[in-house]
């Protein structure tokens, strides 16, 4: 992954000196990094690819604070909580920060017909607590490449790949180390989707309004973490073992496991609106909705491992107001916006812990 984040940085410092277009004859045009991506993201997704710094603020309720690392308890008693810090209803206020960005790299139009696009796109994110200290409770990788295409200005598809991968804060982990005896668990639980297949669609019938939906599905050769998450019959991308068992030894658990179903394949499934009012030469005002359906929420992993068929997929609802300024010549698109969200935390490995807050904050799209 250093090495693909390392490419990814030079790349976008290469392409903002780059940018630059040609028009042919018989309305053929030629660009090297536009400025704007022909796909935007939905503003309300957590994990969408811009820069921001916003201030959380959860309930007063235990419920949704994290206080809790999941780990593996090896064929003994398959996952559990651990506490890393004291419940305490009064520490409910995050910092969230995440510098990301989403990038066109070479796109090909004709007239006002279409366009076909290469993109690249990734970042970082992360949350710190907003009490006492400031300790980072964990970090997230993302990045993704592919192409884009748009018909008559209206019709946006986007396919490529993506990849998740959650990492533990340091901070975290060194008061989780003080709390529990290394031999009261196995591992700790981290989150991984390893370059999953993306499909974007997004429809804008007019100017002020244009709906979305997304679907991300792991490849059948990946990285998948945790070990309860992999469907069956998903290799490893080297040697092509077994995921389940190549994971399932480094987690603790020998035991075969108990088949999923076929069906089961740890999809991602995002839907979302978005509704804009311009205002002239100054900017637009936003009203996005995002909902997330994870079907991994189907796994049992508390205690024991199982597909429940009578569990529903994880569901996760997020709806941002805001107003996004117009961009210049020396400075990106930034909006102020106000966030609602109930559903995950919004780290990759606190997948398990629910979550609501209010949010505010400054979003820059690069």
């Amino acid at each position: 992954m250093k090495k693909i984040v390392s490419l990814a940085v030079m790349t976008f410092s290469c392409l903002s000196a780059l940018h630059a277009g040609w028009v042919f004859g018989d309305g053929f045009s030629f660009q090297i990094a536009p400025m704007d991506p022909l796909f935007q993201e939905n503003r309300a997704y957590p994990f969408s690819n811009t820069t921001s710094f916003s201030m959380l603020f959860s309930p007063e309720d235990f419920e949704y604070l994290p206080t809790d690392f999941l780990v593996s308890k090896g064929d003994d008693g398959g996952y559990a909580l651990l506490p890393f810090d004291d419940v305490d209803t009064s520490h409910n206020s995050y910092w969230n920060l995440k510098a990301a960005t989403n990038l066109g790299l070479l796109r090909f139009s004709y007239r006002n017909y279409i366009s076909v696009e290469m993109y690249i796109h990734g970042g970082l994110n992360s949350v710190f607590a907003n009490y006492g200290g400031t300790n980072v409770l964990g970090f997230d990788g993302m990045y993704g490449l592919g192409a884009t295409a748009q018909i008559m200005g209206q019709l946006t598809i986007r396919f490529g790949f993506h990849h998740f991968s959650g990492h533990w804060g340091d901070e975290m982990l060194a008061k989780f180390n003080e709390r529990n005896d290394r031999s009261s668990y196995h591992t700790l639980t981290e989150y991984t989707r390893n370059n999953s297949l993306l499909l974007d669609i997004a429809y804008q019938p007019v100017k002020y309004f244009r709906v979305m939906a997304e679907f991300e599905l792991p490849q059948q050769t990946s990285w998948i973490r945790p070990y309860a998450h992999i469907p069956d019959g998903v290799n490893t991308p080297s040697y092509n073992h077994p995921l389940v068992g190549h994971i399932g030894e480094q987690e603790g658990f020998y035991a075969p496991r108990a088949d999923y179903p076929d069906f089961y394949k740890a999809w991602r499934i995002g839907l979302g609106a978005e509704l804009m009012y311009p205002v002239e030469g100054v900017g637009e005002a936003y009203l996005s909705y995002d909902v997330q359906f994870h079907q991994d929420g189907k796994i049992d992993y508390i205690g024991k491992i199982a597909y429940n068929p009578d569990k529903p997929w994880d569901i996760e609802h997020t709806v941002a107001l805001g107003f996004q300024f117009e961009e210049t010549p020396d400075s990106p698109s930034f909006a102020i916006q106000l966030t609602y969200h109930d559903g995950r935390f919004p780290l990759l490995n606190f997948f398990y812990q629910k979550s609501r807050y209010f949010g505010v904050g400054l979003v820059a799209s690069f």
